[in-house]
Order: C-alpha cells, then sequence, then structure tokens
C-alpha cells in the first residue's frame, strides 16, 4: 500500500472517533495528494477537512488538523518532513 493509502486508512480507523469528537459526527479527512517536493527534501501532503460542527471551529482549525496529519505521518513511518497544504468545507 502506498503512503497516501496508509495515511488515508490511518486517519480513517485510528484517529476517526477523535475527528468526529470534535469536529462533529459527519466530519472527516481526505488526503486529496501525497507529492514529493525535491527542492525542500520534504513530502507536500493537500489534504481538505470536511467539518459538521462549526462550534469552536475558528479555534481548532488549522492546529487541529495539522495534529492529525503529523500524527498519523510518523504511523506511516516515514522520517521525511512534511508540509501540509489544507482546506476545509462544511458538511451537511
Amino acid at each position: 500500500m502506498k503512503r497516501k493509502g496508509m495515511l488515508q486508512l490511518f486517519l480513517d480507523t485510528q484517529l476517526k472517533d477523535q475527528l468526529q469528537e470534535i469536529f462533529g459526527e459527519s466530519s472527516f479527512i481526505t488526503i486529496n495528494n501525497l507529492s514529493y517536493v525535491k527542492s525542500k527534501d520534504s513530502y507536500l501532503i493537500n489534504t481538505t477537512l470536511y467539518v459538521s460542527n462549526l462550534d469552536d471551529f475558528e479555534i481548532l482549525y488549522p492546529t487541529t488538523l495539522i495534529s492529525f496529519i503529523k500524527m498519523a505521518w510518523g504511523v506511516v513511518g516515514h522520517k521525511k518532513e512534511i508540509i501540509i497544504q489544507s482546506s476545509f468545507d462544511v458538511v451537511q
């Protein structure tokens, strides 16, 4: 399984409950793209957070999303630095 798939799997299984507790029941994270940036010797992770609960959203975003991505990246086992490019959308 490639890194993007492993990262997505970890977010969908191991961090799902925590994510939904913070951002609402229907919330989830999608890894849109994972690419290596040779000039920076790092990986660029493009991700979208879909939220259903906007209470305290301004306080928690993007810090909490970055924490989840970094936690998942650490488990995937790669030691290269990451650059996180994030966006969000509201789920009805």
